[in-house]
């Protein structure tokens, strides 16, 4: 399989993360040195001044400018999908030269972490790791998380940042790009597919989703992709792919220009 990045929003995301801290540190340690330095330059016999810059010295020295503990868990968070990412795309790479893999395709409604084109068709594939019993019935997406003895902790609602279901969140792009292929001439299906990679993972109720496929295992990715019915010749997976580059430009300008 031939492997295109697109964009690389997730690890985008962490540097950004880890720069937004650096600052933060560094801009704390600036206002001590500038307290300290003030506090040094008031004489002596003008007591209460200085007595009144130690407490704000000794006040800015307790505050954090990081919560060191959130900063941690988003960025194992962060480098845990980072992985799942990895591990699919990995496990996609044993499809033949035919096909072509997307990374971080985006379009008017969102952005998934792959997008396949090749003789099975266009599938948009989201990639999740999570730890818990996934269940789905139509746009209901929730998970059943248990601690490591297998004790039920809690139930979570399974959305994006926008409150779409993970079944919308690739749903919504892969009918964006359905769309927008057939107004140029390219009525083509657009499939989609959503992966739970993770060693606790496992699926429960799932019916009526939309998806062409719901797995936790790479394996059944890589062969139901494989074994696809035929939908695409040579020439028409490239222009298909040209299109998905085209498009996927036009809105990350459109994005970069919004920011």
């Amino acid at each position: 399989m031939r492997v295109e990045v697109l964009s690389d929003h997730p690890r985008e995301v962490a540097r950004q993360a880890e720069q937004a801290a650096q600052q933060r540190r560094a801009s704390h340690h600036q206002a001590l040195a500038e307290l300290r330095e003030r506090r040094a330059a008031v004489p002596w016999w003008r007591f209460w001044e200085r007595f009144a810059l130690a407490r704000r010295l000794r006040t800015l020295r307790a505050e954090s400018p990081v919560d060191e503990h959130e900063f941690e868990d988003e960025q194992a968070q962060q480098a845990a999908g980072i992985e799942a990412e990895d591990a699919a795309a990995e496990a996609l790479s044993r499809l033949s030269d035919d096909w072509i893999l997307f990374r971080g395709y985006r379009n008017r409604r969102g952005e998934v972490d792959s997008l396949a084109v090749g003789p099975g068709g266009v599938w948009a594939i989201e990639v999740k790791n999570h730890s818990g019993r996934v269940h789905a019935d139509g746009g209901s997406w929730r998970s059943e998380v248990f601690d490591r003895y297998g004790n039920h902790k809690e139930d979570r609602e399974l959305t994006d940042r926008s409150g779409r279901s993970w079944g919308r969140q690739v749903t919504d792009v892969a009918r964006a790009l359905g769309d927008f292929l057939e107004q140029r001439g390219r009525k083509v299906p657009v499939r989609s597919a959503l992966i739970v990679v993770n060693p606790r993972a496992s699926l429960g109720t799932v019916r009526r989703t939309g998806l062409a496929l719901v797995t936790v295992s790479t394996d059944e990715l890589v062969r139901t992709l494989r074994q696809a019915p035929p939908a695409l010749g040579p020439a028409s997976v490239e222009e298909v792919a040209r299109l998905v580059r085209r498009d996927h430009a036009f809105h990350e300008r459109r994005r970069a220009g919004r920011r």
